[in-house]
């Protein structure tokens, strides 16, 4: 399974405890959090559900240094973690693990602008939302939690596991590379504590693959449309009308129904030449991006459109047209199209 990470840690207690940066207060609970009012707990069973709140101080995307956070299809996320003080059932001696390279934890994009996260550790699987994933485009591989994948009877019965969890921002070791680190990025830590009972292993195990199986199926839609539905870039220009803009989706893709469009540009020049390495035109291009909601086979998605004018030659451009749809769309309730 992608989620294995390390192979000795367990579930069995909790503390709640400050981040050492920023004195960000990382919470934990066996309920969901609702308001920063909510207290956190100190002791957990293996048996206990486990959620974590972050209240930053700072919006998310500030915080951990979202630069980025793209368009509305774009899968913004953190890098996860964690370590452990454990006694081994085994041996019966107490050993301690570091800090692995972790996973990615997706950054819904109502979140971005919010001053605190909220995240599943050992979620009740009915109500798993947390989404991570091995790697960083989130295409395959979902799943509900790390600390998830313990096997309780490597530990000591009846003993209590420290467990210090890390979110941190990430950015490319260096420009192209594929490769990340957390290194000069933010980061918030906590800690807690687990008892364990040896009993609880085959429930946790369960719990754990319904989770993951909530996640793989559900855990990338979007509950609500992304903020530039409700703020689109505005422009005069004639042919971005929503009319024509409308007309062409219907042509080009007859079979997404349009629901809902957006459009986004920096507010720029609109429009851009794109040429061969002779200089001789290729295509002009919309400077921007448009965001659709539409509907297929009865599935509500969200997406983007790159507009372009084909280039005819003798100074002419062919009529605008939708030269590229996204790939991987990002699927959402219908009702929450309005």
């Amino acid at each position: 399974m992608f989620k294995h990470l390390l192979l000795f840690i367990s579930v069995v207690g909790i503390t709640e405890m400050v981040s050492a940066q920023n004195n960000v207060t990382v919470k934990f609970n066996n309920t969901p959090f609702t308001t920063g009012s909510d207290a956190g707990k100190t002791s957990f069973k293996s048996s206990d559900f486990i959620y974590a709140r972050a209240d930053l101080g700072k919006t998310v995307k500030e915080y951990f240094k979202i630069d980025n956070a793209g368009d509305a299809t774009t899968i913004n996320s953190l890098n996860f973690t964690f370590k452990m003080e454990f006694t081994d059932a085994r041996d019966g001696k107490n050993y301690a693990s570091n800090f692995s390279s972790g996973s990615f934890i997706y950054v819904k994009p109502e979140d971005l602008a919010k001053t605190y996260i909220n995240f599943d550790i050992v979620p009740d699987p009915s109500t798993a939302s947390t989404v991570l994933c091995m790697v960083r485009n989130f295409k395959g591989g979902l799943f509900s939690s790390t600390v998830y994948n313990l096997d309780l009877k490597q530990y000591k019965n009846d003993s209590k596991i420290k467990i210090t969890i890390r979110l941190a921002g990430y950015k490319e070791t260096y420009p192209g590379s594929g490769y990340t680190t957390t290194e000069g990025m933010p980061k918030v830590t906590g800690e807690f504590e687990m008892t364990v009972n040896h009993a609880d292993n085959d429930t946790y195990i369960q719990n754990s693959g319904l989770a993951d199986k909530k996640i793989a199926s559900t855990g990338l839609n979007l509950s609500s449309l992304p903020p530039i539905f409700s703020k689109p870039f505005k422009t005069t220009d004639p042919k971005l009308t929503t009319a024509k803009l409308t007309a062409i989706l219907k042509r080009d893709y007859p079979y997404r129904k349009v629901l809902k469009m957006a459009l986004d540009s920096d507010g720029g020049q609109l429009w851009l030449i794109s040429k061969n390495d002779f200089g001789i035109p290729k295509y002009r291009y919309f400077n921007g991006i448009l965001h659709v909601a539409y509907m297929e086979n009865g599935v509500c998605k969200v997406g983007s459109v790159e507009l372009i004018e084909n280039y005819l030659g003798g100074g002419k451009y062919a009529p605008l047209a939708a030269d590229y749809w996204s790939e991987y769309d990002r699927q959402i309730n219908c009702a929450a199209v309005k």
